[in-house]
């Protein structure tokens, strides 16, 4: 059984192995690999976060519509309901209740007749 002497310029091997024991973060010139981590870990944060403003931002442009899906039933049954107190029997019935009517004969005119004198 020989040992081998590992030369001092070659960089370690990279096996599977070595990368599921996390060899990548702790062997010599491991600290580009922990920038990238970081880097790698800001961009899924900055992910996850804009998909959770977005998601938010879904939730209240739905309840905007249902608001608005409300208000145009609320506007046509109040609409719907101006024009049935604008029928002359609606308002022939309403006004029965004060006592005033459509009277029987036609109403006459007062008009005062201006004289020119020249």
């Amino acid at each position: 059984m020989a040992i081998t002497k590992k030369k001092k310029g070659t960089p370690p091997k990279k096996t599977f192995r070595g990368l599921l024991k996390g060899e990548f973060l702790v062997n010599s010139g491991s600290e580009q690999n922990w920038k990238f981590m970081l880097f790698l870990v800001g961009l899924a944060f900055m992910s996850i976060s804009s998909s959770h403003w977005i998601d938010r931002k879904v939730v209240r442009i739905s309840e905007l519509q249902n608001n608005v899906e409300d208000l145009k039933s609320q506007y046509t049954d109040k609409h719907r309901d101006l024009m049935r107190l604008q029928l002359e029997t609606e308002i022939i019935n309403r006004t029965e209740v004060f006592g005033l009517k459509i009277p029987d004969r036609q109403p006459y005119y007062l008009v005062d007749k201006i004289y020119d004198e020249k």
